[in-house]
């Protein structure tokens, strides 16, 4: 039998999803469906800026794992990190004047 992953799987139940997302200190819950989870990313991000977080934690995610399946490159957390500091860093530059300082705080404090 052949296992296919579901997008959840890969984004947060597998165990390489699920330390990606600890290190922004989130623990999600296992078997969640997406609407749960969200509400649960609002909550537990505690920022404005909580569903830019995510998604770039998806990119962060979905580009580490492309590089075990185009250049066999094994995933690592310290690569999906950097993918992830790096898209934050850029999308910096584009939060408008007043949010920049909540949200370069809370790039700060993650990184």
């Amino acid at each position: 039998m052949f296992f296919v992953p579901t997008t959840l799987n890969l984004f947060l139940h597998c165990e390489f999803a699920k330390q990606c997302w600890q290190l922004i200190g989130v623990d999600i819950p296992s078997m969640a469906e997406f609407p749960d989870t969200m509400i649960f990313l609002k909550d537990a991000i505690h920022s404005q800026f909580f569903m830019e977080i995510a998604i770039l934690l998806c990119w962060a995610i979905w580009t580490t794992r492309n590089a075990l399946i185009f250049n066999n490159i094994q995933p690592e957390i310290a690569a999906s990190r950097a993918v992830f500091i790096r898209e934050m860093k850029l999308l910096k530059h584009r939060v408008n004047s007043r949010s920049s300082q909540a949200f370069e705080q809370w790039l700060q404090h993650f990184t």
